[in-house]
């Protein structure tokens, strides 16, 4: 992602989901090119861990040939929180149901931005054939 004019903003989210022996690498780059002064460049990641042979790998880069812009990056990576799982296993959801909720709700900040129904509905449908 490129800032390239005065007061620019990108922010790029991203989430995902590994199960098996899935392994990804995500190299996100905010590059703050010369006379993007004011600008500012977010990069965040979010990704699941479904099993304990799938690997994550996350190498953000920010780059700056300017010295007034706001640049950040974070990352987080890991297994479906035990304490989700159990709240919503304690109102009667199986594991199982329990497991897909919480990876849909993931998904879902990213899936409600999409305007085209259609590809929405390819969305959901993989996400939820994740779990």
């Amino acid at each position: 992602m490129k800032n390239k004019g005065i007061s620019s903003i990108n922010n790029l989210q991203v989430e995902g989901c590994l199960k098996d022996n899935s392994k990804k690498v995500f190299r996100g780059i905010i590059d703050f090119l010369e006379g993007c002064t004011k600008s500012t460049g977010i990069e965040n990641e979010n990704c699941v861990l479904l099993s304990d042979s799938c690997i994550s790998r996350s190498v953000p880069i920010l780059l700056c040939h300017e010295d007034d812009v706001i640049g950040a990056h974070g990352e987080s990576t890991g297994k479906i929180n035990e304490e989700k799982l159990f709240y919503l296993m304690s109102r009667g959801l199986s594991k199982k149901e329990s497991e897909k909720l919480i990876v849909l709700s993931n998904f879902n900040k990213i899936i409600n931005e999409v305007k085209d129904e259609t590809i929405k509905e390819e969305i959901l449908t993989i996400v939820e054939k994740l779990v």
